[in-house]
């Protein structure tokens, strides 16, 4: 069989590095300027009440035992109350993959959300790849002949609020039912999440 040399096939991506403003998976809003990652980091107790303020009971025991968890092991994360209230960690704490060869700026994102059935929580893990092109042509074709089929999370192609261009969005969701969070799935999900994201990046990097 001859080899395939049809050239949207062979995505011309390039790494994407210290741009938080334009590529942070936070969304924007006019109302509440993105904090940078080194602010939440540093203000974190800080904003811990603003964090929790309003949040339904079973949502808030969820995020007090991430909170617990990542206290207990050591990483870095800060909370932002403002743009969807997600617990936000550098994402070489994860992925030793990201923090080698992307950004101090890349982040990955933890949210407890209603289940889609309303059975109980979903515990979801995002992260913007750090990789892009101006061509939206380009980011379909890295998508379809560029990223790794993964067991457990899923890679999508969003539009960026901040510079209206597509992002590739790395996603782990877990259904918590009934509304109970363990250290063990927290830990067994960013473990996946960490071989995941480094099988994507060495997908795309070659």
């Amino acid at each position: 069989m001859e080899r395939d040399t049809d050239d949207r096939k062979k995505p011309q991506l390039k790494l994407v590095v210290n741009n938080a403003e334009k590529r942070s998976p936070r969304p924007k809003e006019a109302e509440a300027p993105l904090i940078p990652l080194e602010e939440l980091l540093a203000n974190r107790d800080a904003l811990r009440d603003t964090f929790y303020g309003g949040m339904a009971a079973p949502l808030e025991e969820g995020y007090r035992v991430i909170e617990r968890f990542l206290a207990d092991i050591g990483w870095e994360y800060g909370l932002d109350p403002h743009h969807g209230r997600p617990i936000v960690l550098p994402a070489g704490t994860v992925s030793a993959l990201a923090a080698e060869i992307g950004s101090p700026q890349d982040e990955i994102l933890l949210f407890m959300e209603a289940d889609g059935g309303n059975n109980g929580l979903c515990l979801a893990l995002e992260m913007i790849l750090p990789f892009g092109s101006d061509d939206d042509t380009e980011m379909e074709s890295a998508l379809l002949y560029g990223t790794p089929v993964l067991q457990y999370g899923t890679i999508f192609l969003d539009e960026n609020p901040h510079d209206g261009m597509l992002d590739l969005v790395y996603r782990l969701a877990v259904p918590v039912i009934p509304p109970e969070l363990t250290d063990g799935l927290l830990k067994r999900v960013v473990t996946i999440a960490g071989l995941e994201i480094a099988d994507a990046i060495q997908s795309l990097s070659e």
